[in-house]
């Protein structure tokens, strides 16, 4: 009887304990950090790893390059790239090898160099020029971040980490993980370690981004296999953003503890160490999905230059950088065409503006496309109170954009008392102040839907973004052309002048020459 008692209470206290929440805590995360080591072949093994090699190749998608918003990413490119890092001194030297087939198809050649604090970026053109440089701040705080979540060296970066703790578990497609939480030179880290096979299966970074605000830097591990030195690492991995792929990595060669490797691919000549670092070392994936394909982004997290060069009387082509606007003052408020980049770009512009027309308020913000350098602008706008005007088609884009929290970095709109206003275009819409007149107008395009251009009737003057650049060379039948000289021909408007948002001012007759349809053969 007692036997039976005695096993009857076993059997109670096994299943209470399967079915009690596991433990939480710091304690708790500590537990699942050394259960984790453990898969990975021991702390002793792990530890012994000094120096890493690792050949990879895959692809790079592009959500904010698509056609519409809610299409599937743009392939951008291809690559092959070499890491080889040193754990202990923290060094790196990443080369990166790609095939861009986007913006134009072309080679995508560069080598970064970090070695502790100090970092080098050496470019190669497409003729083959090479340029040095200081690595630029925000792209030296995303390598820091990946240096700190390679796989080999997360689980130590966790325990390390003094706020380390141990949330409630979580299902993901029917498979269950630990849940640990910790922060990262203040960014906040999410690590999940299956419960399965203890081993790491993502961590994420909650960072900034000028258009997602607090965005969730997702990197996946998958493929576990052995390597030499008795420990186990993923040979897949995959980056998220806020849940979607934009990078796939598959390892092709992984050797730890290289027997050979030259001390000088850590080097970095004085003179580049003897350059000042300028701008802020903002933590966020938008400047690499901007370097990867070779497109702007060095004024990311800098000092802005606006440049107001004068078109018409009232009429201002917003240069300085690689983005342009257009403004046109009207009787009692200002239009600004183009709202690009980031929200230190839009706030440089409507300071620029404020001085020099002083007591018109800018009343409306026009969205051209909703593209990643498009649009990163329009909540600066939204902050100080402009309509924003887009095309319908995307106009729910850019409300989810206004409503979007902007905790990790707080940008205008996040601290203003207004929260934004959006009206769309169908075909055209027209502002006018009685007097001077800025005509909307939808071009479909291969490009991006809802593609607006700005036409002034009395100055001839028609304003585009990316489907034409002024001074560009440009091939005759080009698609994108085409369909903006079918635009214009449609509305039948008068233009003498194109103002680009990217390039310069060009006469139309430039455009005439591109932009006639093919003709077809009889």
């Amino acid at each position: 009887m007692r036997l039976a008692i005695l096993v009857f209470a076993t059997v109670i206290t096994f299943l209470a304990s399967c079915s009690a929440p596991p433990a939480t805590g710091p304690e708790a995360a500590k537990a699942v950090i050394e259960e984790a080591a453990a898969s990975m072949g021991g702390w002793t093994n792990i530890e012994s790893v000094k120096v890493q090699e690792i050949l990879t190749g895959g692809g790079h998608w592009e959500p904010m390059q698509a056609v519409e918003p809610k299409a599937d990413p743009l392939v951008v490119d291809y690559f092959g790239q070499r890491l080889l890092v040193d754990l202990e001194k923290k060094r790196m030297r990443l080369t990166h090898d790609g095939k861009r087939s986007y913006p134009q198809p072309g080679p995508v050649k560069f080598t970064e160099v970090i070695d502790g604090d100090v970092a080098m970026l050496e470019t190669t053109s497409a003729d083959g020029k090479l340029t040095t440089e200081r690595l630029h701040p925000s792209r030296f705080a995303a390598r820091m971040r990946d240096f700190n979540r390679l796989p080999i060296q997360v689980l130590k970066v966790a325990k390390a980490a003094p706020d380390l703790t141990r949330e409630a578990d979580v299902t993901i497609e029917k498979k269950a993980f630990h849940v640990l939480k910790y922060k990262d030179g203040g960014s906040p880290v999410e690590l999940h370690i299956e419960v399965f096979n203890k081993l790491p299966a993502r961590v994420i970074y909650t960072e900034d981004d000028p258009i997602f605000g607090d965005t969730l830097n997702e990197l996946g591990f998958s493929d576990w296999k052995d390597v030499a030195g008795g420990v186990r690492l993923p040979h897949s991995l995959s980056t998220f953003l806020n849940g979607t792929k934009i990078r796939e990595d598959k390892v092709r060669t992984l050797i730890n503890n290289p027997p050979r490797f030259d001390e000088a691919e850590f080097a970095i000549p004085d003179d580049i160490r003897a350059q000042p670092e300028v701008g802020e070392r903002i933590l966020s994936q938008w400047t690499l999905r901007r370097a990867v394909i070779a497109v702007g982004y060095l004024d990311f997290g800098r000092s802005q230059s606006v440049k107001l060069d004068q078109l018409a009387p009232g009429v201002f082509h917003v240069t300085g950088g690689t983005h342009h606007s257009l403004a046109v003052e009207m009787k009692d408020h200002i239009v600004v065409v183009e709202m690009p980049l980031f929200d230190e770009r839009s706030a440089a512009v409507i300071k620029a503006l404020e001085e020099k027309i002083p007591g018109k308020p800018i009343k409306y913000g026009v969205i051209s496309h909703y593209h990643i350098d498009h649009s990163g602008g329009l909540r600066t706008y939204a902050a100080i109170g402009a309509t924003l005007l887009a095309h319908e088609s995307i106009v729910p884009f850019v409300k989810e954009t206004l409503e979007r929290p902007h905790t990790i970095r707080p940008d205008s709109l996040s601290k203003a008392s207004s929260k934004g206003s959006v009206e769309g275009v169908v075909d055209s819409k027209e502002l006018t102040d009685g007097e001077r007149v800025v005509q909307l107008i939808a071009v479909p395009s291969g490009h991006a839907a809802g593609m607006l251009v700005a036409y002034l009737p009395k100055e001839k003057l028609l304003f585009v973004s990316d489907i034409y650049t002024p001074g560009a060379p440009i091939q005759p039948g080009d698609g994108n052309a085409v369909a903006l000289m079918a635009a214009i021909t449609k509305a039948n408007l008068t233009v003498d002048r194109i103002v680009g948002g990217h390039g310069g001012v060009g006469p139309f007759k430039d455009l005439q020459k591109v932009g006639a349809m093919p003709k077809t053969g009889s």
